[in-house]
Parts: C-alpha cells; sequence; structure tokens
C-alpha cells in the first residue's frame, strides 16, 4: 500500500483538529508525537524535509492553544 503523504503531515493535521475541537491532551500526545517523528534518528522513518513551514505552524499552534 502507497502513502501519499508523510506521517508527520497526518499528525500535524490530527493535532491541527484537536487544537480546533479543544482536546488538550490529544493535541499534547499528537504533538508529542510529532517531534518523535521529527527527530527519529536514521533509517527510512526519519523525515528529511527541508524546508517546514507546517511544522513551524504546528509549534506556533500548539504553543497558542496551551496558553489559553
Amino acid at each position: 500500500m502507497k502513502y501519499d503523504r508523510r506521517l508527520s503531515d497526518k499528525i500535524i493535521l490530527a493535532h491541527k483538529q484537536a487544537c480546533e475541537e479543544g482536546a488538550v491532551e490529544v493535541a499534547r500526545l499528537l504533538f508529542d508525537a510529532l517531534e518523535m517523528q521529527l527527530t527519529s534518528i536514521g533509517g527510512s522513518l526519519a523525515d528529511k524535509r527541508k524546508e517546514m513551514p507546517e511544522v513551524n505552524e504546528a509549534y506556533e499552534l500548539h504553543h497558542k492553544f496551551l496558553q489559553q
């Protein structure tokens, strides 16, 4: 089965939805999962994107969401 999006892209979308729905704990868990995915060491699982505007937006959204 072929996937068109990176796992991290799917996590970012789910995190955004959790924030929009006010699901604090889910947003935190997804944010942790995003960090884990982005920092995986080597191998085919490592996220090798050069520019990361979506990731930067997710970080900003997460911090704004937690400050509410």
